[in-house]
């Protein structure tokens, strides 16, 4: 089975994972900052850009198989294979990406323009994510989140902006979180109030 298989297998499954399993799974094995962008139509937030950058030791286990030799960038056809074997399964997983909008968080959370591309080295994903309604007022947490604690999310920094957004704040807040194998965590996260 080639590294890239194994490792959407991972990324697919990481919430199937059980206690069972021991100290081995009791802790992070693939490490991913994520960047949150807002979306602003009419002065409305629309949509949440998201923006996973893998950490150097799954960057090289995945992009072998996705590139041929000598290539630098991903081709059409590995951004077609990165989406088939490991994006479309996390749908499953609100793509380990928690949006809350007035403390009701988002169930499920629909992914569109999914891309993939190598970026000094590491491969990084972006994909879209529309809220259910445009948003002119209220209170937005975005997290990075897997619960089975495989993979660890760290944030970026502030949120890009793009449109012309209404009065808005953005700060970084610790959010509890609940893993199942071992206990709460912190996990750093936005809080965004619009309006």
């Amino acid at each position: 089975m080639s590294a890239a298989r194994r490792f959407g297998i991972a990324l697919t499954l990481a919430a199937g994972l059980t206690a069972a399993s021991g100290g081995v799974q009791a802790h992070p094995h693939v490490f991913v900052e994520v960047g949150f962008g807002l979306q602003f139509i009419d002065r409305a937030l629309e949509a949440i850009d998201v923006t996973w950058r893998f950490d150097e030791f799954y960057s090289q286990a995945m992009l072998p198989d996705y590139m041929k030799k000598g290539e630098k960038q991903l081709s059409p056809q590995g951004v077609k294979g990165l989406y088939d074997d490991v994006f479309r399964f996390l749908a499953d997983y609100r793509f380990f990406t928690d949006v809350s909008v007035d403390g009701v968080l988002m169930n499920p959370v629909k992914a569109t323009g999914f891309m993939a591309r190598v970026d000094r080295g590491a491969l990084v994903f972006t994909f879209l994510v529309p809220l259910p309604k445009p948003m002119t007022a209220g209170t937005l947490d975005l997290i990075g989140f897997d619960p089975e604690y495989f993979i660890e999310y760290t944030l970026a920094g502030p949120p890009e902006i793009r449109g012309k957004p209404p009065r808005h704040t953005c700060k970084t807040r610790r959010f509890q979180r609940d893993t199942e194998i071992t206990g709460p965590v912190g996990v750093a996260g936005l809080s965004c109030t619009i309006g």
